[in-house]
Parts: C-alpha cells; sequence; structure tokens
C-alpha cells in the first residue's frame, strides 16, 4: 500500500469517527474453561493461540476458571499466567467456581469471603484489563460509594459501551440460612444494580450506539422473580434497555449452552407479551467443551452482533 493510499484511508477513519460512524470491529466472548485441570490445558493453551491468531480487538471471559478442585493459592496463580497469554486485553468478570463454591469440601472447604478477597488481590489490583497488553478500564470502586467492587468495569470501544457486573451461579450466593452469604449477596446486589444503572446512563448520555453487559450466571431458567437471586438484575437490564433504545447484547455462561437468542419478554396491557427486540442473549461454551465465540459488531447495522464459533480440536 502507498503512503498516499495508507494517508486516505487514515484519513476516512477520521472523518468517520468525526461523522458518528463507527468503524467495524470484533471481540472475544469464553468462560467456563478447563474444568479438569491439567487434561484440559493443552486444548485451552490452543484455544489461547487462536484467539491470539484471530486478534480480536480485546476478549471477556465471563468466569469459572476451572471446575470441581482445590481453590488453593496456586491456582490462582495458575490461571493469572494464562491470562497472561493472551495477546491482546482480556477482561474477566468472576464466576461461583473461584469463591462462592469454595465452601464445599470437594472445592477446599475455603471461606467464600476469604476467597473473594484472595480473587480481587490477584485478578483487579490496577484499574485496567488483563493480558500482555491491557487496556484502561473504569472500575466502580473507583466512581462510586462501592469501594469494594473492584471486579466491576466499563470500557468503550468504536460507539459502543461495555460493562462486567457481578453475577454468578449457585443462586448468586443467596443463603437464606447463611447470615454472611446473605450479606454479601445483597450488598454485591445494590452494587450491580447501581452500576448497571449508571453504565446505562453513560450509554444514553454519551450517544453510543450499542451496549453490552458481561456476567458469570445464567439467570433466565426459574430464578427471575422480582426476589430471587437474580430478579433485580434482569428488571435493571429491562429499564436500562428500554431507556436506552438502541441493541444491547447479554454476555453470560454458567449453564455451558452455547446459544443465542432474545429470552426476554415484555407484557404491555392485555394480550400474549413480546419479546424485547433489543435485547440479545450470547451464552458461550462451557465445560465439557473448551470454546469460545467470535463476536463481530457493527453498530451502523439494524442487529449490530454476530456471532461464530471459536474451536480448537479436542487433540489439541
Amino acid at each position: 500500500m502507498t503512503r498516499s493510499i495508507r494517508t486516505a484511508a487514515a484519513l476516512a477513519v477520521v472523518l468517520a469517527s468525526a461523522l458518528g460512524h463507527a468503524q467495524p470491529f470484533t471481540f472475544i466472548a469464553l468462560g467456563d474453561t478447563a474444568y479438569n485441570g491439567e487434561r484440559d490445558y493443552p486444548v485451552y493453551r490452543a484455544l489461547i493461540a487462536a484467539i491470539n491468531k484471530a486478534n480480536p480487538a480485546f476478549s471477556i471471559h465471563i468466569g469459572d476458571i476451572w471446575g470441581v478442585g482445590n481453590c488453593h493459592d496456586a491456582h490462582y496463580a495458575q490461571i493469572e499466567g494464562f491470562f497472561a497469554s493472551y495477546q491482546q486485553p482480556v477482561v474477566y468478570t468472576p464466576g461461583d467456581n473461584e469463591w462462592t463454591d469454595c465452601r464445599s469440601n470437594v472445592m477446599g472447604g475455603y471461606d467464600p469471603s476469604e476467597r473473594l478477597a484472595k480473587l480481587r488481590n490477584t485478578f483487579y489490583t490496577k484499574p485496567q484489563s488483563l493480558g500482555a497488553h491491557p487496556m484502561a478500564l473504569v472500575r466502580e470502586s473507583d466512581v462510586s460509594p462501592y469501594k469494594t467492587f473492584v471486579e466491576n468495569a466499563r470500557w468503550e470501544h468504536d460507539r459502543t459501551l461495555f460493562f462486567t457486573v457481578h453475577v454468578v451461579g449457585s443462586h448468586n450466593n443467596f443463603r437464606p440460612q447463611d447470615r454472611p452469604a446473605l450479606i454479601e449477596a445483597n450488598e454485591r446486589m445494590q452494587a450491580n444494580v447501581a452500576w448497571m444503572r449508571d453504565s446505562f446512563r453513560v450509554a444514553r448520555e454519551g450517544g453510543y450506539k450499542a451496549v453490552v453487559m458481561a456476567m458469570h450466571a445464567q439467570m433466565l431458567h426459574g430464578d427471575d422473580t422480582e426476589d430471587g437471586p437474580f430478579g433485580a438484575i434482569i428488571e435493571e437490564l429491562k429499564l436500562g434497555s428500554e431507556r436506552f433504545g438502541g441493541q444491547v447484547l447479554l454476555v453470560h455462561g454458567d449453564s455451558h449452552q452455547f446459544q443465542v437468542g432474545r429470552p426476554l419478554l415484555v407484557q404491555r396491557g392485555e394480550g400474549e407479551p413480546s419479546l424485547y427486540t433489543n435485547i440479545t442473549r450470547l451464552e458461550v461454551y462451557g465445560a465439557p467443551e473448551i470454546g469460545a465465540v467470535q463476536v463481530s459488531v457493527d453498530p451502523d447495522t439494524v442487529g449490530v452482533f454476530g456471532f461464530t464459533p471459536l474451536l480448537v480440536p479436542a487433540g489439541s
């Protein structure tokens, strides 16, 4: 490519940005990875190599960084090493396997609150992503009264706003017979709802064309009543999406079934409910299948988002 052509191409990008036209890009979504430890690590390493080759703008890991096993310190350090091998930025939001479920004997019998503190002190020490070439993030802990929630993050890319909320499986740690767990879960619920509300506000006021919200839990299978462990999250997602008006993508994992669809209904008056047509759900692959999804984003199209599986051979 000659210098004049390169200059013209660069000028076109600048002009498009000035006119409000976003540039198409891709990101990777994955989670629920390498449940079988050393047996799965060759495939996981091959998947990371495939992600690096795909050269996305960034990746989002929606949690469950291991399966049944020990929640010991060395395991956190090992996973930290995996994240460092992603050449592009990778944003990680926790799953239940790495802290809430650590209370069980098969996971080591740890205090979940202590493991959550360990998680935060390992992966969330700076206002930036993980990966070999991290990017800056806005954290809820730095811009709100919720100073503990370093894991809730927000960033933008080409007129699309992204944010994570710490919502996990295992009923989101709502354990009615466990007072410390219930206190933690309620505090985190308040922080998550506040972060969602603020992020949708930023999207509206900033003129963003699309929003992506990432979390761990599959909350759309019966635990969605207003008083349930996910009810307030679902209601805030509906409210935020209505106010925003543009396309919204919810990325999650937890039940290990790759699927794309429109999962939420709205009831307006009498008759059959209708779909929230601006909310799309992507559930990523999960154990025993180790895979990722390449998400294409073109905010100047009607649907905005496209989805392509990214898989590697099981014998890798």
